[in-house]
Formats: structure tokens, C-alpha cells, sequence
């Protein structure tokens, strides 16, 4: 089955977005925390939010990488187009202190 260059770019968009999850999981561990979910809920909810960001965009093709959620998932910034911290909302509400 032959790929194109859209098919790389989707495929790299989710590594990279799967790639700020789980260091920001790994992150929390660290500190103490520890996940009530499997961690593939948490994968399955933020990379959602991308699917939701791409459709919502309006342009076309509609691909991964035109998501506006992805500044606030890769750089963890905050976006300007009220997408808010998909990352830290995913995690929020499904982690408990070992401490």
C-alpha cells in the first residue's frame, strides 16, 4: 500500500502528541501522582481533542496537523482559540497522590 506525505504527517502528528502525554504522565509520577485510568484512556481522550480541533478547523483536507489543540498539547501552551490544556484535562480528575 503506497503512502503519501500526508499519511507521514498524520502519523508523525500522533507520535508527537502520544510523545507529550506520556512525558507529561511521567511527569506527575515523579511527583507523586499516580493514574485511576488505564493510560490509554488518557491517550484516547486527548488525541480526541485533536480528531475535534482538525474536523472543527474548516479546512480542507482535514488533517491532524491542522488542529489548533496541538499548540497547547505540544508546547503546553496555552491556546488562543479556547482549547485550553487538553493535556492537563485529560490527566485532572484521574490521578490520586501516593504521597
Amino acid at each position: 500500500m503506497p503512502c503519501d506525505d500526508s499519511e507521514q504527517i498524520e502519523l508523525q502528528v500522533i507520535q508527537d502528541v502520544l510523545e507529550a502525554v506520556e512525558a507529561r504522565l511521567r511527569e506527575k509520577e515523579r511527583c507523586g501522582w499516580r493514574l485511576t485510568v488505564p493510560r490509554s484512556r488518557v491517550y484516547a481522550t486527548v488525541l480526541l481533542a485533536v480528531v475535534v480541533s482538525a474536523r472543527e478547523a474548516h479546512r480542507l483536507p482535514a488533517t491532524l496537523d491542522r488542529a489548533e489543540v496541538l499548540d497547547a498539547i505540544l508546547d503546553g501552551a496555552d491556546s488562543d482559540h479556547g482549547c485550553g490544556r487538553p493535556v492537563e484535562d485529560a490527566i485532572d480528575g484521574h490521578i490520586t497522590s501516593v504521597n
